[in-house]
């Protein structure tokens, strides 16, 4: 016979679970670099530590996932969601063409803002490193961190208004990309990388709260990094033609 005063709770995903999903990927990537160290071969652990960030992130995951009973986070994915990489694709375009003045104001040079973009476009660079690159941004990227900024901090507002929601998660998406920007030149990588992450990150906010599944916006996401991926693949001498 059940128990009349026994309830079944259902614990709310919170910031907290937030912070030690990210603090997870620092020590995965910490854990799996070493893994790398022994192997005497910079190419591999950086591979390692690119791997480690994502199993860290994930891993925590899972492990906060087992005591939150039904509390899902809706990563569901349907055939339709492949439509999305175009609309990220073309966000990416706009917000690129708008910020470009400021950005070849303050990179005169060329030399893009971000740590990730310069490693893709640097022509020394290994096979297994650009391809790990690129499969990390997007493939691995877009899944995590959709699971972990549209899920697990996104519904950690729910008690919150849906406006304050999509502005807060947005500005916290936009501020921890702080940390692959040129350290060199931090204030005006800010300036040109921050503001156009923030944007992506309201409409990811607005697609996952509206639709109620995280599909769409891991495409959405997906397109987004794959024109910056394509973009800096492309030789030098093309991108001159066509600038």
């Amino acid at each position: 016979m059940p128990d009349v005063g026994s309830t079944s709770v259902v614990k709310p995903w919170t910031f907290v679970d937030f912070i030690l999903v990210w603090l997870g990927g620092f020590v995965g990537t910490g854990v799996f670099f070493a893994i790398g160290y022994f192997i005497d071969s910079d190419d591999v652990s950086f591979v390692l530590a690119l791997a480690g960030q994502y199993v860290g992130n994930l891993g925590v995951l899972w492990l906060l996932r087992r005591s939150k009973d039904n509390a899902g986070l809706g990563f569901s994915i349907e055939p339709r969601d492949v439509f999305y990489i175009g609309a990220g694709l073309g966000l990416q375009f706009i917000l690129a063409l708008a910020f470009l003045p400021i950005s070849q104001w303050l990179f005169p040079d060329g030399v893009p803002p971000q740590q990730v973009a310069e490693m893709l476009g640097d022509g020394d660079a290994t096979m297994l490193v650009r391809l790990s690159l690129i499969v990390a941004a997007v493939v691995l990227a877009p899944v995590t961190e959709e699971l972990v900024f549209r899920g697990v901090l996104l519904r950690s507002f729910e008690n919150h208004s849906r406006r304050l929601a999509m502005v807060v998660t947005a500005a916290i998406f936009s501020a921890v990309h702080i940390l692959g920007l040129d350290p060199d030149r931090l204030l005006a990588s800010a300036v040109v990388v921050l503001p156009p992450i923030f944007v992506l990150g309201l409409v990811l906010a607005w697609l996952t709260l509206r639709t109620k599944r995280l599909g769409p916006a891991i495409f959405l996401h997906s397109g987004w990094n794959l024109l910056a991926a394509v973009v800096l693949l492309l030789p030098p001498e093309l991108l001159e033609q066509v600038g």
